[in-house]
Parts: structure tokens; C-alpha cells; sequence
């Protein structure tokens, strides 16, 4: 496979889409997969919110078709859509990077469109493979927001703790976005403080794993309990508690970094 960004479109009708439909994906379930042949849809790219991703002996390219009221299908038996979220948990980690860039790229591609000096048309510089704005030549790359995970544990015990937004009944570790001028571990401290009242030690970095909602980057910690008495941020935290191996709540899958990192800690006491 082969990465980059483009916006033109060969007129070959052998590309391949992933396609996006109100922020889910088109899957064939039959043939299980969400890449689907050009040839065989009734569609018409240009006409729809896209971006090139790659090249794997075919082009590859992300489209939004959002917008769209017709029936696209003309060649599968059938299509359904799945919510991203779903799919990631199921998939595997080479299809799981295709369907995060695709997403990632289109959010780019769509908050992009007009200059933020300007307020011009952006345009779409080959080699760099960037938008830039035609009055200032500033260059518009992909963002990418770092976000961390922190895995606190006390012993044999792990805290676990259920985000507001999260299901009924999910528990995960830990997490926040990096704050400017402050480094991971920083962002490690503060969010533990921040949500559940407790200050930590033995920060060590564990592992990443981008998370395409649509930019982040997730950057995985473990740390130990210090001191302090859960006091939790009702703004963000429904639920924080101490778990072992025996008692654990439902949790992320192992396809994510937090469910990786739970897992670790499971393997560890186990």
C-alpha cells in the first residue's frame, strides 16, 4: 500500500471507495468489506466531498456522500452501513488504519475548504500534497491533536471510569487532549487530578494508536497511585472505581489502545 493524499480522479472506473454516509461506512457484508469497486456503484466522485488516500495497485479514495437521496448499489448483492466505531472493534489493524486515514482525511478536506487568512477557495499543491491559501501560499496539512490514556493502577487494583459520553455500562481508562506547552506526562498528571482528584508517580509511556474522531492521536500511559481520595469531575466522569482482574466492568477491545492497555494489566495480575 502505498499512502498519499491527491484530489484527481483517473477516468479508468477501476478505483477503489470507501464510502461515508452521515458518519458511517458502507460495508458489503457478503464479501466483508468496506472497499469498494467503482465499477460497481453508480456514482459519480467529483460530485461528492472526497479525497485521494492511496494507491494499491488501484486508486483509493475517501467520499462523503452525505448529500446524496439515490440508491448507489448497482452491482453488490447488498450494503449496509456500520457505524466506524463498530467496525474498528471488529476489524483488522491494516483495515483499521484504511478506514482511520479515510476519515481523518475527509474531516481535513471538509474544515479546509476556504482560507483562514483569506477567506479564499484553498487550492491543492501536488508536491507537497497539502491545501494551501492562494493569497499567502500558507500550507493547510492534515491535523493531528494528541490525546492521552492513563492507566493508573494501586497494587492489584486498577481505576476504571465511564465518561459521560461513553455507553451505558463502558469503562476505560483515563484520557485527555495535550495542552499547549505541556508535555504528555504533564497531561498525564493533570487529567488525573482533574477528574478523579489523585496524584500519580512512575509515569511510563506504553504505546499509540491513532484514533480517527476524527484527528486524535491516542498516547498510552501507565503510572501508579500516590496519594489522594477519589473525588470525581461530574462534567466528564459519571463513574470512577477501583477494579481487580475478578471484577472487571465491560471495556473498550483490545483493537484500541485503552482496551490494550486494560488487557496488559489483566496479564499482569492474572
Amino acid at each position: 500500500m502505498h499512502f498519499k493524499r491527491f484530489l484527481d480522479i483517473k477516468a479508468s472506473n477501476n478505483n477503489i471507495l470507501i464510502i461515508f454516509n452521515n458518519n458511517k461506512i458502507l460495508y458489503e457484508p457478503n464479501l466483508k468489506t468496506f472497499l469498494l469497486q467503482e465499477n460497481l456503484l453508480n456514482i459519480q466522485i467529483k460530485d461528492h466531498l472526497y479525497v485521494g488516500i492511496g494507491n494499491d495497485g488501484n486508486d483509493i479514495y475517501a467520499v462523503d456522500i452525505s448529500n446524496n437521496t439515490k440508491d448507489i448499489n448497482i452491482g453488490y448483492k447488498s450494503l449496509v452501513e456500520y457505524d466506524l466505531r463498530h467496525l474498528l472493534a471488529i476489524s483488522d489493524p491494516n483495515d483499521i488504519v484504511l478506514m482511520g486515514r479515510a476519515n481523518q482525511l475527509l474531516h481535513w478536506i471538509r474544515s479546509n475548504k476556504y482560507s483562514g487568512y483569506s477567506g479564499e477557495l484553498n487550492k491543492f499543491n501536488l508536491k507537497e500534497e497539502a491545501l494551501y491559501c492562494p493569497s499567502t501560499s500558507s500550507m493547510i496539512y492534515p491535523q493531528i491533536s494528541p490525546c492521552v490514556l492513563a492507566m493508573v493502577t494501586r497494587g492489584n487494583e486498577i481505576l476504571l471510569a465511564r465518561n459521560n459520553l461513553f455507553p451505558e455500562g463502558l469503562f476505560s481508562v483515563l484520557a485527555g487532549f495535550v495542552e499547549v506547552s505541556e508535555s504528555a506526562e504533564e497531561t498525564v498528571e493533570r487529567e488525573v487530578m482533574e477528574e478523579v482528584g489523585l496524584k500519580v508517580k512512575n509515569i511510563q509511556y506504553a504505546g499509540s494508536q491513532p484514533w480517527p474522531f476524527p484527528s486524535q492521536l491516542m498516547l498510552g500511559y501507565k503510572c501508579d497511585y500516590e496519594s489522594g481520595d477519589l473525588v470525581i469531575d461530574e462534567d466528564e466522569i459519571v463513574e470512577a472505581n477501583w477494579y481487580t482482574v475478578d471484577n472487571l466492568p465491560y471495556v473498550p477491545p483490545k483493537t484500541s489502545l485503552s482496551g490494550k492497555l486494560i488487557s496488559s494489566f489483566v496479564e499482569d495480575h492474572s
